[in-house]
């Protein structure tokens, strides 16, 4: 028998009906293709074969496991998958028609290692499902360069499919092992452990839809996404090889991406937040970019990168009181879990 074309992993955590959406979408989506269907039930409090059974809908295979987290549950699918081909989904993500027809084929015909397609939103009834046409996000850039790609691109999990071997391999030979705390951000532990080494990357047609709906995401909380994002920087700065040039172009990639974002960060978060933010931009032992518009580089150039970046920050950021999720306390305790910089 051969392999199937392409398995679709969904990890779940107590999300009920909602993923029949998902799953209708990628039923939609396979025609003229072998898809296998992995959903991993990350310790949901009742379990998803039940839901899945009193819904009526098939897959390939459920794996239930202990309540680990989003990384541990899309390794336990990768481990599972017996596709050529494997795509991560979320279980509110939807897929449009032409996505898995256009990835498996572009891996097939160009030999591509990873290939990813642009994104898109759509609100999503839990009831009915999708309501109105998705609205397209801005397009991705399109790159061929794989340290680009995983860093400077860095799409949502539902845009990539990657080749089964090339994956499993990276993951075997991970720099850093997976930790509960890249949990939020599962995504970019992927990402960061392939970066600094050459692969083949193509950009496909089709949308990846990230579903809106009033049930809780992990996007709900930043700060939660802000220091799981900063704890993969750290480990990924620590054992990023620099010995290639693949790896010192991802690391110089890492220094920028920090900067942008500590320059993002709101008047009046975590000072010790921030200065770690910061040195992984001022202690890369390569040279790496400040980037930002005309003003700021003109400003740069008077008064150095990090001095005008901080002016700008003081004149221009919205207060943390804005937008702020966690209490003092709170954001204090998760910042505790990371290891000493």
């Amino acid at each position: 028998m051969s392999l199937p074309d392409l398995s679709v992993i969904i990890p779940v955590y107590n999300r009920g009906e909602l993923i029949r959406h998902t799953l209708n979408s990628v039923h939609a989506a396979s025609a003229d293709l072998h898809v296998e269907i992995i959903v991993v039930d990350d310790g949901s409090t009742l379990p998803v074969a039940d839901d899945l059974s009193r819904l009526g809908i098939e897959v390939s295979r459920v794996i239930r496991q202990e309540n680990r987290g989003l990384l541990y549950a899309r390794l336990a699918g990768l481990d599972a998958a017996t596709g050529r081909h494997v795509l991560f989904l979320d279980s509110d993500d939807l897929v449009s028609s032409e996505k898995l027809r256009a990835h498996v084929r572009m891996l097939d015909d160009t030999g591509a290692d990873v290939t990813y397609t642009d994104t898109a939103r759509q609100d999503i009834d839990s009831t009915s499902g999708p309501t109105g046409a998705p609205t397209p996000n801005s397009p991705l850039t399109d790159t061929t360069d794989a340290a680009g790609f995983f860093i400077k691109v860095q799409p949502g999990p539902h845009s990539p499919a990657f080749r089964t071997t090339y994956l499993r391999a990276r993951v075997a030979a991970a720099l850093f092992p997976p930790s509960p705390r890249y949990n939020p951000v599962a995504e970019i532990w992927f990402y960061h452990n392939c970066a600094p080494f050459p692969a083949r990357v193509a950009k496909s047609p089709g949308l990846a839809i990230v579903g809106s709906h009033p049930g809780e995401r992990l996007t709900g909380c930043w700060e939660r996404l802000a220091v799981a994002s900063l704890a993969v920087q750290e480990a990924f700065a620590r054992t990023c090889p620099l010995d290639t040039y693949e790896g010192r172009r991802a690391r110089a990639f890492c220094a920028t991406k920090a900067f942008t974002a500590w320059r993002a960060l709101p008047r009046g978060f975590s000072p010790e937040f921030s200065r770690r933010l910061l040195c992984l931009w001022q202690n890369s032992p390569v040279p790496a970019r400040a980037e930002g518009g005309k003003g700021f580089h003109l400003a740069a150039r008077l008064l150095g990168p990090a001095a005008a970046a901080k002016l700008h920050h003081q004149v221009f950021a919205q207060p943390y009181a804005s937008c702020r999720t966690l209490s003092d306390a709170e954001f204090a305790q998760l910042l505790s879990t990371l290891p000493p910089a």
